[in-house]
This record gives structure tokens, C-alpha cells and sequence, in this order.
């Protein structure tokens, strides 16, 4: 099988609290896993999760990585981009994307922001892609909290992939600040389509942007 991560079970009180359904489906599959002769991980990292939590021989766990679709994520293929992402596009602006659970460090992301030095408050702040209604109300919070204008932080619901791509080509920082991933998709992606990226040194996303 596939191996992409341990997510809920190394972070319990994330994914389980209140939630005594999803545990029991979820720990029923981890079950299932250990009966499989070999896994496929998608890094080192996931390889590592799979050898620690789930007692799995080394032998028969292979770290075969993972790839984005180079048709679609690149610097030259012709896109078409919405009226809503084409005005952004003119903007000099940070980029963002990816899920708003709390891993993914959305907080964090924006203490960062908040700190910029004056001369680079022009930067606007895109969080690309489609957030729950209560992780678009905890983003309100924090931007209020931490003092930033709210015109500068843009949040854009869900895109194509269009959009996406230049989105990527002409931001002038990709940046991923997770506390964990199984490997890191977005960050590819980005680099895929040129564009400067940074992220946090956790788990698989050093193996994605380098260990340097």
C-alpha cells in the first residue's frame, strides 16, 4: 500500500478529541496496515513514522517519494486566470496554500506577517484555496489580534488550477510554515512553476526544499 502519514495518531488530542467515530475508523485502518506485506512511503519522514508507531520491519517500508503533475504545475504552459485572482496578480504578495487545521500553522504564519519591517508592509498575504467557515473565523481573529490591516491578507476560497499556477509564478515568496506533513505537495508545486519557497525544518519538508 501507499504510506503517506501518521497524522491523527501522533497528534491525538487534534484529531480525536470529540470524536470517538473517526478514532475507531481510523485506528481499524492502522490494524489493516500492519497486516500488508510492504508499504510505499511518500519520504523519509513517513518511512520513519511508519518503522517508529507502527512496528513495521524496515525491510519491507521503501521511501519512494512523491511528484506533482508537471503538465499542469510549470513556467510555460499557457493559463487562463479569473477576474477575481487577476487583480492580485499585479500586487507584490506572499503566497499560501493548503489546508487551515492547526498543524498547518496558519497562526504562526501570521505573527510572521505581523512582524515585517515598515518597508515591507506593501507585501500582501494570499491564503489560496478553500478554508471551513470556523478556520476562516479563527483567521479574522488572529489578523485582528495581531494588528495586521485586514485588506492586506486575502483570502481566496477555492481556485483552479489556473489560478493556482499564477498564483505560484508570480508570487514573490511561497511560504509553508507546517508542524507536519507527509511529504509536502504544495511546496513542489510552487517550485515547479519557479517560484522561491521557504518552510518550516519539520518533518518531510526539508526532503522537499532541501537540508541545507
Amino acid at each position: 500500500s501507499i504510506f503517506y502519514d501518521l497524522i491523527p495518531l501522533l497528534n491525538p488530542d487534534l484529531y480525536f478529541s470529540g470524536n470517538l467515530e473517526f478514532e475507531k475508523f481510523y485506528l481499524s485502518k492502522l490494524k489493516k496496515l500492519r497486516q500488508l506485506d510492504g508499504l510505499l512511503a511518500i519520504s523519509e519522514s513517513s518511512a520513519y513514522e511508519a518503522n517508529q508507531h507502527l512496528d513495521f520491519n524496515k525491510s519491507f517500508v521503501f521511501n519512494i517519494s512523491s511528484a506533482c503533475d508537471k503538465s499542469t504545475f510549470n513556467t510555460s504552459r499557457k493559463i487562463i486566470c479569473s477576474d477575481s485572482i487577476k487583480p492580485i496578480l499585479n500586487e507584490t504578495f506572499l503566497l499560501y496554500t493548503g489546508a487551515g487545521d492547526s498543524r498547518k500553522n496558519l497562526k504562526g504564519l501570521l505573527e510572521a506577517y505581523s512582524l515585517l519591517p515598515q518597508k515591507l508592509k506593501h507585501f500582501k498575504l494570499i491564503l489560496a484555496g478553500k478554508l471551513a467557515i470556523p478556520e476562516q473565523e479563527l483567521i479574522d481573529q488572529w489578523i485582528q489580534s495581531y494588528g495586521i490591516d485586514s485588506k492586506n491578507v486575502i483570502q481566496t476560497g477555492y481556485i483552479s488550477d489556473d489560478d493556482l499556477v499564477g498564483l505560484y509564478r508570480n508570487c514573490y515568496l511561497f511560504v509553508f510554515p507546517s508542524f507536519h506533513e507527509g511529504f509536502g505537495l504544495p511546496l513542489l508545486e510552487a517550485m515547479s512553476c519557479g517560484a522561491p519557497v521557504i518552510g518550516s525544518r519539520a518533518t518531510s519538508i526539508p526532503e522537499v526544499i532541501g537540508k541545507s
